[in-house]
């Protein structure tokens, strides 16, 4: 292809503007003559094999669809200035793979359908390819174009003509102000969402990390939950099957094999080290490994050197060894205080909240007779100020984003009741506390204010077209009939070339 021809093809890409629009386009089946990503693949005697569509395979080989879209999306890139590396590399064979899915599916759908495409809508784009800087068809440009690619190129065209017919049945086509066939929209549907993100409201607020929670708070619940850390002295041997574990009980019981020789040669060691110390030996942690209660009972009452029976428990058969008395739980032990720590954290999650619930109740009460600034100072919290916002659940590209300043704000635009309940707040109002992540926050509402920016009608019609194609995308890559193995191909077969 010459180099006019190639220089208008460069320029057609930078109008796109964006490679979902490119992949949307669907101008990568027009092939354009970029340079293979992966050369040396193609010297390969078996092409890698990225996927499939409804059972037929997706292969990165000369002339297929993958391979002439990965040439072109990279090309594209590279005609904005980028420089691939293998994760860009990587990112351009998942658009090439997805481009090619739609391909598959869109020109199936037009197969079914009994619809070809007619040679004079492909006469008219091939005139527009073969155009001058001008935009007057060029003879000169098309003469010196070999036979060959002319054929690709009139190929590329059809498909991707007959590509644009589902696309558009599907989802519409603008022509000037009027929408032709596929998806119909409300007029009212722009001013609508216009509207919706008007209204901006800006906080304080403070919060109360669950992460902090006291030691002296966990041992305060330890103590009147004691029974769950009462340290059980005792072996176990763990087998995978009942049956076993019943012939080694009688084993053991007639001396003909030792605890220890059983643990050694026998035991799964689910719940033990090799020498059959029982690895979890709290009340609590016990509740998970016998889930019976009435099995669980005969086993902590075990006497020393007593064999329990065969227990089922989480994992496999066990035999239980009494090894000890008990030991009730030391509260001044270091050890004895990480352990109720790391079980108030993981399991009470609730009481910690109600903990922090009751300070932010107080900060509150504090907040209401002085100010929310004395308050924080009072509490030691940094209170915190954002800009005027609108509601944005999970933050829409339609609307001003929740500004992510710290983890509460962050947490903040991913929460639906927290939106509720702080957007309801009315001017100067302070809200009841919540949580909200790691967090139990407060806030006040410092004012709502209505935004008289003009919408830019273009630029928000856009927004809802490119969410029309996106939704389409996520449901077809979602078809039980698409099989996508690009990332485990590239990164296995692909980026390790030499290998």
């Amino acid at each position: 292809m010459n180099q006019e021809t190639k220089n208008k093809t460069n320029k057609d890409h930078t109008k796109i503007g964006a490679v979902i629009v490119l992949i949307i386009s669907a101008i990568v089946f027009i092939p354009f003559g970029g340079e293979a990503v992966f050369e040396a693949f193609f010297n390969r005697n078996k092409a890698p094999v990225l996927g499939s569509y409804d059972g037929t395979e997706i292969r990165y080989e000369h002339g297929s669809t993958f391979a002439n879209a990965v040439s072109n999306i990279a090309e594209y890139y590279k005609s904005m200035g980028a420089e691939l590396n293998d994760t860009d590399n990587y990112r351009v064979f998942q658009y090439a793979f997805q481009t090619t899915v739609k391909d598959m599916a869109y020109l199936d759908a037009v197969k079914k359908a009994g619809y070809s495409v007619p040679e004079s809508a492909v006469n008219r784009r091939l005139v527009r390819y073969y155009s001058d800087a001008d935009g007057n068809y060029s003879p000169r440009l098309y003469n010196q174009t070999s036979k060959s690619d002319r054929e690709e190129i009139r190929k590329g065209y059809e498909k991707t003509l007959a590509y644009n017919r589902v696309e558009e049945d599907l989802l519409g086509s603008d022509t000037g102000s009027m929408r032709l066939y596929g998806l119909k929209t409300s007029s009212k549907e722009a001013p609508f969402l216009s509207d919706m993100g008007r209204d901006t409201h800006s906080f304080s607020y403070v919060s109360f990390s669950t992460t902090s929670f006291p030691t002296e708070e966990g041992i305060k619940w330890a103590k009147s939950n004691a029974d769950k850390f009462i340290k059980y002295n005792m072996s176990v041997v763990t087998l995978a099957d009942e049956s076993s574990a019943n012939s080694l009980l009688k084993q053991l019981k007639s001396g003909e094999m030792t605890f220890a020789d059983a643990v050694s040669e026998k035991s799964q060691k689910f719940y033990s080290g090799d020498d059959g110390t029982l690895s979890r030996p709290y009340a609590y942690q016990l509740e998970n490994i016998i889930t019976d209660a009435d099995q669980r009972a005969l086993v902590v009452a075990l006497a020393k050197d007593e064999l329990s029976p065969v227990i089922n428990t989480a994992q496999g058969f066990s035999i239980f060894r009494g090894e000890g008395s008990p030991e009730q739980p030391d509260y001044s032990d270091s050890t004895m205080q990480n352990v109720i720590m790391s079980y108030v954290k993981n399991t009470e999650r609730g009481y910690i909240e109600e903990y922090y619930t009751g300070i932010a109740k107080n900060f509150i009460a504090q907040a209401t007779l002085n100010s929310f600034d004395e308050a924080a100072l009072a509490f030691g919290v940094t209170k915190r100020d954002t800009l005027s916002f609108p509601v944005n659940y999970k933050n829409s590209s339609f609307y001003t984003a929740t500004p992510a300043t710290d983890e509460v704000m962050n947490d903040l635009a991913y929460d639906a009741d927290a939106l509720q309940k702080v957007f309801a707040l009315k001017a100067d109002e302070v809200s009841a506390p919540f949580v909200l992540g790691n967090n139990i926050v407060v806030m006040k509402c410092t004012g709502i204010t209505k935004d008289s920016t003009e919408t830019d009608a273009a630029q928000l019609e856009s927004k809802i077209a490119s969410t029309d194609q996106n939704s389409a995308d996520r449901t077809l890559l979602a078809s039980d009939k698409v099989k996508d193995n690009v990332w485990l191909t590239y990164y296995t077969q692909i980026v390790n070339l030499g290998d």
